[in-house]
């Protein structure tokens, strides 16, 4: 629709209503438009492949989160082990009693006995178990006594 009006020279001249001044304004709609239409077309082929790598990366991230927490209570749970068992040591040694007798240093062996005597223990029935560097405990010496249980 074309606003045209004649002036007093009668040449043709353009009118400046709102009706006319759309034309212009009508091709800026149209590239917008136009480049909607190509995002949309972008995002409706490009969409989905990037929803795929998304899903993965999240997928990865879960299963890294799931192995770390899952070593770190693996982790924990020994270490708690390891201190109980030690603490629990500790006080089995702490309640544990050790009895000493004493031994004589000089065995009593006479010089009228026709068998030679235990090398073990030096005929005193008794051979000596080191328990620390400096503590010893008593014990049947193992070498003569099945001689003396049977004899």
């Amino acid at each position: 629709m074309a606003c045209f009006t004649l002036s007093t020279s009668r040449q043709a001249v353009m009118c400046k209503t709102p009706c006319c001044n759309n034309k212009s304004r009508e091709g800026a709609g149209i590239a917008a438009v136009a480049v909607l239409a190509a995002g949309a077309i972008v995002v409706v082929k490009i969409g989905p492949v990037v929803a795929r790598i998304l899903h993965l990366a999240v997928e990865v991230l879960t299963i890294i989160m799931l192995t770390a927490a899952s070593a770190l209570a693996a982790i924990v749970l020994t270490w708690a082990t390891v201190r109980l068992v030690r603490w629990r040591a500790r006080q089995h040694h702490a309640r544990l009693a050790v009895t000493l007798r004493p031994v004589p240093s000089v065995a009593s062996v006479s010089p009228s006995d026709p068998q030679p005597g235990c090398l073990a223990c030096g005929d005193t029935g008794t051979v000596l178990r080191a328990i620390t560097s400096s503590r010893y405990q008593a014990r049947p010496c193992p070498v003569c006594e099945p001689v003396r249980k049977m004899g």
